[in-house]
């Protein structure tokens, strides 16, 4: 019987190490569309779908969000070019399952910025946007499918009410048709499915899809002032500049108003001055804080103090001491985690805030150590960031990449994280829509289901047909291995692997590199997912109740697909002397499934002397 060393586990990806001095179970420069997955397997990652219809128009999805409104609707939007859609899935019991116009006539070089604002009048959360000019924009996420049209009536198909369906009954009365554009202001009806009072209901036809009016608030909330970043804080919305160092605060029970009493009441607007232009808000939980120019962090806290026998209200800014380069990359990278914020900075890095306090003289977290060379030579214009299912994912969009930071917490309170080795994904937002993580395209208005089937798609602006599959390249290079013994030589002549694998998977190729970059020689074998010889049972489902707290299923499948098998294949190699030896599993075709539990080969020292290093 003869014993072989096996990297059992993959523990994650790193770069920061050399590679011929890394632990043998980590990945290392050169992977590429492989994940580790909740059973520390490395596996190929699953690839994506079009999530509505193909488009070839050069514009990029620059910005997309996902609301939750507080009726309970799902409304996901994306903005590219000048326009903002949001899809539509079952409307009125009328299936749409396409992205449809809500608003057009954008700016085509600005971001438009969401934030949510409850109206107590109409009992409803009110989507604020800002773009870069003097104004606020107001929608409120009405959206219905006309069943008919009988003079100055308009009757939805479904049994809710327009009022239901979030149409306006006090604020502006005014519908829009997305399929011809035209405007129509109605007078009653809302609590109803017959609008009345329209004036001319000409162009409005059975199946048509109405939304209500975006409304434009100019020179809002102050004439002559660009409006680039916006938040919203107790329900009071907060506006930053790129052009001016200052923070304009809404009353809470109106969105437009920056008005402040002296002293300043419970509620009522507010201005802060800080030392550059705003770059990102956060909400760190009862303080309200602001990252601005590269550098600089402030916080921002009210509380309540008695001025005589009124009860005021003091807003307290503060300046937090932080490092050259430590502020946010901008709005799109940062997100909230509960009571934590996880962003992007100019050095760049990913960091992490769970405390006001972690600024004052602290650096914050830094999650991206093991992977900083990566990060040093990466390009993050445009980045974009989300939290979805316990990991961070962030796009550098320029170079169609995604990196992944994952979050596991065992069932006893275990909690560790690492990095999976770079996405090739051409995407640069993200949204949540349907529980599913989408990427939104960073060449063509496209949106794709991520980690959706077997192989990626041709994008739409790409020559060919948008339906035709393209493969995952996909390389887990581990790193070098030397069998505890970095100056003499070992030998082998037989070489294990195992994993799981699919019939399709005809051509999983094992390359194994003698000394650093094969400079010995370089070896490669092929494992057949048809092979019988090597096959055993199908992969047992894994129920969720057997998984570990906090897991996210990366990969895509939450199981490997039905058809997957587990292999055990040892290869006969002729024996080479080495001091270090790498292996690296890899897949180019479509449609290929593999996963590799552990690998390695029946290695013990040479009976020969390393001569050739000796001068």
């Amino acid at each position: 019987m003869q014993r072989y060393l096996l990297a059992q586990e993959t523990l994650g990806y790193q770069t920061a190490s050399d590679e011929t001095n890394s632990d043998k179970r980590l990945l290392v420069t050169g992977s590429q569309n492989v994940l580790v997955d909740r059973n520390r397997k490395i596996k190929i990652r699953s690839g994506f779908t079009r999530l509505g219809a193909g488009n070839n128009a050069e514009t990029p999805i620059r910005n997309a969000w996902t609301w939750l409104t507080s009726t309970g609707t799902e409304l996901a939007q994306r903005f590219y070019d000048d326009e903002l859609e949001v899809y539509l899935g079952t409307i009125d019991t009328v299936g749409i399952n396409a992205w449809t116009r809500i608003k057009d006539a954008w700016s085509t070089t600005e971001i438009l910025r969401p934030a949510n604002w409850f109206d107590t009048t109409e009992n409803l959360d009110l989507q604020i946007m800002v773009q870069g000019d003097a104004n606020e924009y107001e929608w409120n996420g009405a959206v219905a499918v006309v069943l008919s049209v009988t003079g100055t009536t308009i009757t939805k198909n479904g049994t809710n009410t327009w009022a239901q369906n979030r149409f306006y009954t006090t604020r502006n009365k005014t519908v829009v048709n997305t399929r011809t554009g035209t405007e129509y202001t109605y007078t009653g009806g809302e609590t109803t499915t017959a609008l009345t009072g329209i004036t001319d209901t000409t162009g409005i036809n059975a199946g048509d899809v109405l939304v209500q009016k975006v409304i434009t608030k100019t020179d809002t909330p102050a004439a002559s002032r660009t409006n680039h970043t916006i938040s919203a804080f107790e329900n009071q919305i907060m506006i930053g500049s790129e052009d001016d160092n200052e923070v304009l605060i809404s009353k809470n029970s109106d969105y437009t108003v920056i008005t402040y009493s002296t002293p300043r009441l419970t509620g009522e607007g507010g201005l802060l001055t800080l030392d550059a232009p705003v770059k990102a808000f956060g909400i760190l939980g009862s303080t309200f804080v602001v990252s601005c120019g590269r550098s600089s962090w402030f916080s921002a806290k009210y509380e309540q103090v008695a001025v005589s026998t009124t009860l005021a209200e003091t807003l307290k800014v503060k300046k937090l001491n932080t490092g050259v380069d430590q502020g946010a990359f901008n709005q799109e990278s940062l997100v909230q985690l509960a009571n934590a914020i996880i962003y992007l900075s100019h050095e760049p890095a990913v960091r992490m805030i769970t405390d006001p306090s972690q600024l004052e003289g602290l650096s914050p977290k830094t999650l991206s150590n093991p992977i900083k060379p990566d990060f040093d030579a990466e390009t993050f214009t445009n980045a974009c960031a989300i939290w979805h299912k316990n990991a961070y994912y962030l796009s550098s969009p320029v170079n169609s990449k995604v990196y992944i930071l994952e979050f596991v917490e065992d069932a006893d309170g275990q909690l560790r994280r690492f990095w999976n080795p770079p996405q090739i994904l051409p995407v640069r937002a993200f949204s949540v829509i349907s529980d599913a993580l989408h990427g939104h395209s960073n060449g063509v208005p496209e949106t794709y289901k991520l980690f959706d089937g077997t192989s990626d798609l041709v994008p739409n602006g790409t020559a060919g047909n948008p339906d035709d599959k393209v493969p995952v390249n996909a390389i887990a290079a581990f790193a070098y291995n030397l069998y505890g013994d970095r100056v003499n030589l070992k030998t082998f002549d037989e070489y294990f692997s195992e994993g799981e694998i699919t019939p399709a998977t005809d051509n999983l190729l094992l390359t194994l590199n003698y000394e650093f970059g094969g400079s010995l020689q370089v070896i490669e074998k092929t494992i057949d997912g048809t092979d019988e010889d090597i096959l055993q049972g199908n992969v047992g489902f894994n129920s969720l109740g057997q998984q570990n707290l906090g897991v996210n299923p990366l990969g895509g499948l939450l199981n490997p697909p039905d058809d997957a098998r587990k292999f055990a294949l040892i290869h006969e190699i002729p024996r080479e002397d080495f001091r270090m030896i790498q292996a690296i599993f890899s897949t180019n075709s479509i449609d290929r499934f593999w996963s590799i539990i552990s690998h390695g080969c029946n290695a013990k020292l040479s009976p020969r002397k390393n001569i050739q290093i000796k001068k």
